[in-house]
C-alpha cells in the first residue's frame, strides 16, 4: 500500500485557485523532488500532507501508523532546552529503561537481594539493546557533527540559536527519530556544502524511508531523488529520473509538443481557407463536412512560454583597471582567535571567483575587507585602479523596512518617472499593485529580487556577493547565473550552490580550518583532485557518516559496558536529561 496517496486535490483562496487537480502517491522508498517557481503551491501543498491546511477539495490518505517527519521553516523547539537536551528528548524510552536498569543494579549491590532481581534485570538489558542500547549518543554527536556543530554547542540554549542553527537542529532531530516518510521544506538552505554533503550520504546511504522534499538545490535533487514532481500553473505533473534528466525530457516534450502545434495550427488554418472559400459554392456539402471536424478536433495546448523569469543584464558603467586585488600573507584575527590565515592570490578583470567553506570561516570577513569596512590583522590587500563594488548582503539587510519597492528604487534613481521604475521592478517580476508593497512585508525571495535590481542599477565593475541564491527559485537561480555569464567585468560570490559554483567560477577561494587557500581551477577539477587524493589515502576526505544501516542498532557501541560502566553511564545520562 502506498505510504500517501493524492487524489484530484484543489486549492482555492477566495477567488485565485493555487493547486488543481493535483493527484500522486508516495510509495516505500521514494525519493521525490517538488520544484516550482516561488508562489507556484509547492508549501500549500506541503501543509495539506502533514495537517496544517484542513480546508481543500480531494482526498488525501495516509497509511496506517504511518510515522512522518516534518522539516518546515520555522521549526518549533524548547526554548528552555540546550540543543544537546533538546535531541535527547527523542530516546525518551532507552533513557527510562536505564534508570530502571540503575536502580535494580543498586539493589543487586545489597548480597540479600532476591535471585528474581538478575532474571528482570536481564530482561531489561535484552529490550534495552533491541531499542538500539546505548548508541543513541553516538547518533547523536554524528548528526550534530555532520550538521556542522561543534561540542561547545552542545549546552546552548535553543532560544539563543540563529535562525540557520534551528533550521539544522530540528533536522538533526527528524533524522533521529526515523520516520517512515520526511518531508522536507529546503532542508540545505541553511547548510554549508560539506554539511549537505553529510545529508546526501545520509539519506542515500543510511536512511531507508521515502523522502518528499521542496528543494531549488539543482545539485541536492541530481544526487537524492527519482523523480522530479512540477507544479505549474496549479498542475502537478511528474517525471522520471533526476533534475538532470528532468531537464533533458522537460526539453525535449517542449520541442515536441511546440512542433505538433504548429503542424496542427496549419492544418486548421487551411481547413479554415478552405471552408472560407467554399461554403456557399458547388463544395459547400464538403466544407461543412470539414468545419464539423475541425469544431471536434482536439486542440494541442501551446507549448510553455518562458513567462516569470526575471531578466537581469548587468553592465559596469567604467571599465576598471586588468588588476583587481592582490592578497600577500593576509590574515585576520578576531578576539585573539584566528579567522584565516596565509591568504595569497591574484585576482584580474573577468574572473569569476567562487569562495567556499564552513559557516563561520571568515568568507564574509574577506568581503569585508576588500570593501575597506574591516581592516587585515596582518598581510597585504591591495585593490586595483578605477574599481566601484556592488555588495549583495546575505543578511538582506541594505533596504529600508518602511518604504515601498517604488520608493526603494527611487532613492537611488531620484530623477526617474514612475514609469520608467515600474519598467524596471517588472523585469524583476514585480508588477501592477505589487509596486506599493513594503519593504517589510515582503518574502526572503521577493527582497533578494529587490536588491538585485538595486545592484543593477549601480552599474559597478566588481560584484561581491554574499550567497545571491539563497531566497532564489530555479528560475530566478538560472537568471542570475546567464547575467553573470555575460557580465564583463569581475565577480566574488560567496555561495554553498555547488551547481551555481560548477557552472560560472573559473577560480576559487577556499577558507576552512583557520586558513584560506587561492585555487586556480574550476569547481569541479577542485572536487576531481579531492577524489583523487581520497582514493590515495584510501579514506574519504572529510569523512562523514556513510554506514549503511543493517539493523536498528547501526551506530551500536562496539565493545559492551561492565556492569560498573552501566551504572556510571546511566548516573551521566540522568544529570543531563531534561527536568
Amino acid at each position: 500500500m502506498s505510504l500517501i496517496t493524492v487524489e484530484t486535490v484543489s486549492k482555492f483562496y477566495e477567488t485565485f485557485s493555487v493547486l488543481e487537480d493535483v493527484s500522486f502517491s508516495i510509495e516505500k522508498r521514494d525519493r521525490l523532488g517538488l520544484i516550482g517557481k516561488n508562489g507556484s503551491g509547492k508549501t500549500t501543498l506541503m501543509k495539506i500532507l502533514v495537517g496544517q491546511i484542513f480546508e481543500y477539495q480531494g482526498r488525501v490518505q495516509f497509511a496506517k501508523q504511518l510515522r512522518v517527519g516534518h522539516l518546515s521553516q520555522d521549526p518549533d523547539l524548547n526554548p528552555e532546552l540546550t540543543l544537546h537536551q533538546e535531541l535527547l528528548q527523542i530516546f525518551y524510552k532507552q533513557q527510562r529503561l536505564e534508570d530502571q536498569m540503575l536502580e535494580l543494579m543498586l539493589e543487586l549491590e545489597d548480597e540479600s537481594s532476591q535471585p528474581d532481581l538478575l532474571q528482570k534485570f536481564a530482561h531489561l538489558q535484552e529490550k534495552h539493546d533491541q531499542n538500539g542500547g546505548y548508541q543513541y549518543e553516538l547518533s547523536i554527536k554524528k548528526a550534530l557533527s555532520g550538521l556542522g556543530f561543534q561540542e561547545k554547542d552542545w549546552k546552548l540554549l535553543t532560544k539563543n540559536l540563529s535562525g540557520g542553527q534551528r533550521n539544522r537542529l530540528a533536522l538533526a532531530k527528524i533524522l533521529l527519530q526515523d520516520p517512515d516518510l520526511l518531508l522536507l521544506d529546503e532542508p540545505t538552505n541553511h547548510l554549508d556544502i560539506k554539511s549537505t554533503e553529510w545529508l546526501e550520504n545520509y539519506l542515500n546511504k543510511v536512511y531507508s524511508g521515502s523522502v518528499l522534499m521542496i528543494s531549488h538545490d539543482r545539485y541536492f535533487l541530481d544526487r537524492v531523488v527519482t523523480k522530479i514532481l512540477q507544479l505549474r500553473n496549479q498542475r502537478l505533473t511528474i517525471y522520471r529520473g533526476n533534475y538532470s534528466q528532468y531537464r533533458k525530457t522537460k526539453a525535449l516534450e517542449v520541442l515536441t509538443q511546440e512542433k505538433e502545434y504548429k503542424k496542427q495550427q496549419q492544418f486548421i488554418a487551411k481547413e479554415k481557407e478552405f471552408i472560407r472559400q467554399n461554403l456557399a459554392g458547388q463544395k459547400s456539402k464538403q466544407a461543412q463536412g470539414r468545419r464539423t471536424r475541425l469544431d471536434r478536433l482536439e486542440m494541442i495546448e501551446a507549448p510553455e512560454v518562458t513567462d516569470g523569469t526575471m531578466k537581469i543584464k548587468f553592465q559596469p558603467q567604467i571599465r576598471g583597471g586588468n588588476e583587481i586585488l592582490q592578497c600577500r600573507q593576509l590574515n585576520k584575527v578576531f578576539d585573539d582567535k584566528i579567522v584565516f590565515s596565509d591568504l595569497n592570490c591574484d585576482i584580474f578583470r573577468g574572473d569569476i571567483v567562487g569562495i567556499l567553506g564552513p559557516n563561520g570561516s571568515g568568507k564574509t570577513t574577506f568581503l569585508r575587507m576588500i570593501l575597506g569596512q574591516l581592516q587585515p590583522s596582518g598581510g597585504t590587500i591591495y585593490v586595483g585602479h578605477n574599481l566601484t563594488f556592488g555588495y549583495y548582503d546575505q543578511e538582506l539587510t541594505d533596504l529600508d523596512e518602511g518604504s515601498t519597492l517604488l520608493d526603494e528604487i527611487r532613492r537611488q534613481q531620484p530623477l526617474w518617472t514612475d514609469g520608467q521604475i515600474r519598467s524596471l521592478l517588472a523585469t524583476f517580476l514585480f508588477t501592477g499593485e505589487e509596486v506599493f508593497k513594503l519593504v517589510a512585508d515582503l518574502s526572503g525571495g521577493e527582497r533578494s529580487r529587490l536588491l538585485l535590481a538595486k545592484l543593477l542599477l549601480k552599474q559597478d565593475n566588481v560584484l561581491l556577493l554574499d550567497e545571491p541564491t539563497n531566497h532564489l527559485d530555479i528560475h530566478a537561480r538560472e537568471a542570475l547565473e546567464k547575467a553573470l555569464i555575460d557580465y564583463s567585468a569581475t565577480v566574488l560570490m560567496i555561495s554553498h550552490d555547488r551547481y551555481l559554483l560548477s557552472k560560472l567560477a573559473s577560480r576559487l577561494l577556499i577558507f576552512g580550518e583557520n586558513k584560506a587557500t587561492f585555487y586556480s581551477g574550476t569547481y569541479d577539477e577542485y572536487q576531481r583532485e579531492l577524489a583523487e587524493v581520497s582514493q590515495k589515502q584510501d579514506t574519504p576526505v572529510n569523512q562523514t557518516i556513510i554506514s549503511k544501516k543493517k539493523s536498528p542498532a547501526e551506530f551500536k557501541v562496539q565493545s559492551q559496558p561492565s556492569k560498573r560502566e552501566r551504572v556510571l553511564v546511566a548516573k551521566r545520562h540522568k544529570r543531563s536529561r531534561p527536568r
